[in-house]
């Protein structure tokens, strides 16, 4: 997994303000638009979101080295559901090096990064655009634990077809492809809430498979375009249904500047960086000094299983 969590995860949910057409609150959206394909705001290793805030990343070996195309078909005249039709500034994050034939199933794609605090019911869409060796399967995972070193993913829905006998599919999008996790009540009101869209064996061959059965076999080098990655929430918390538990473990300050910090309850913690690499451990206590710690974003484990982020400058 890639280990650039920037601090924008961490930034409050002041922007969250806009509404789908669906009638939902849109918590964050990515629609990967600029003047060129040089110029997309953050660049093709973090694009930054157009509503609300959050992080979206490659994950595995996943790369992105165009990092940006056309969000629309020029065959066709079809594209994204990005209701900018021309190109620019509709462009799409396009990915490749996906795995190769008979390997890490489910390990390489995207990752979003995203609070839900405040918020219920929560819906992830995204629209997908596969070249003719892309992979014909994708499986959305979530974990309710982002900020954890080693999260735990769950398998929400797979979008997979039957690979086409022939032919061109590579200027095919698949528009709103929607997961609803609305039942997943550890996704709501949730600091660490994450998602991933990665490739995935066939359901049926037991394998990766190309979107085409033709003459261009499936060997991860294809390229797979992602635009409008949205995560929209269908209720907005009152306050009593989000106050900060007084049991809840806090940490202050937070982001640190390289000071001793403390906590509200007295634990044994470890300290992870953004690696997984064990930093510092304590026992029994009620603070830390990070004066020797580099500027970065550090994960705090307690004996009791909880885990929260903490940011250095």
């Amino acid at each position: 997994m890639k280990t650039n969590y920037n601090v924008l995860k961490l930034v409050a949910i002041a922007m969250l303000v806009s509404s789908s057409s669906w009638g939902q609150t849109t918590l964050v959206q990515w629609n990967f638009n600029g003047p060129s394909a040089t110029e997309v705001p953050g660049g093709g290793t973090s694009p930054l979101p157009v509503i609300g805030a959050g992080t979206i990343e490659l994950i595995g070996a996943s790369t992105s080295t165009i990092p940006f195309a056309a969000g629309v078909s020029g065959t066709t005249g079809l594209g994204s559901s990005d209701p900018i039709t021309t190109n620019p500034p509709n462009l799409a994050w396009a990915t490749t090096n996906y795995a190769p034939v008979g390997t890490e199933n489910k390990q390489r794609g995207i990752q979003i990064n995203v609070s839900t605090v405040g918020f219920a019911e929560i819906t992830f869409r995204f629209d997908q655009r596969l070249s003719n060796k892309a992979g014909n399967t994708y499986v959305v995972q979530y974990t309710t634990d982002g900020g954890a070193p080693i999260p735990d993913w769950v398998d929400a829905q797979t979008f997979t077809f039957t690979p086409a006998p022939g032919g061109t599919t590579g200027d095919v999008w698949y528009n709103l492809r929607t997961v609803d996790l609305s039942g997943v009540e550890e996704l709501n009101n949730n600091p660490d809430a994450a998602f991933r869209i990665v490739g995935a064996f066939d359901p049926t061959s037991g394998d990766y498979l190309a979107s085409t059965s033709g003459a261009t076999p499936y060997d991860g080098t294809g390229v797979v375009r992602y635009d409008m990655v949205t995560v929209t929430a269908a209720t907005t918390l009152g306050v009593n249904q989000f106050e900060v538990s007084s049991n809840e473990f806090v940490i202050s300050p937070n982001p640190s500047n390289k000071e001793v910090v403390t906590f509200n309850q007295t634990q044994d913690v470890e300290v992870f960086d953004t690696l997984g690499k064990l930093v510092l451990t304590a026992k029994n206590t009620n603070s830390i000094d990070t004066k020797s710690f580099h500027s970065g974003i550090y994960f705090i484990r307690t004996g009791s299983g909880v885990t929260r982020k903490l940011v250095v400058k």
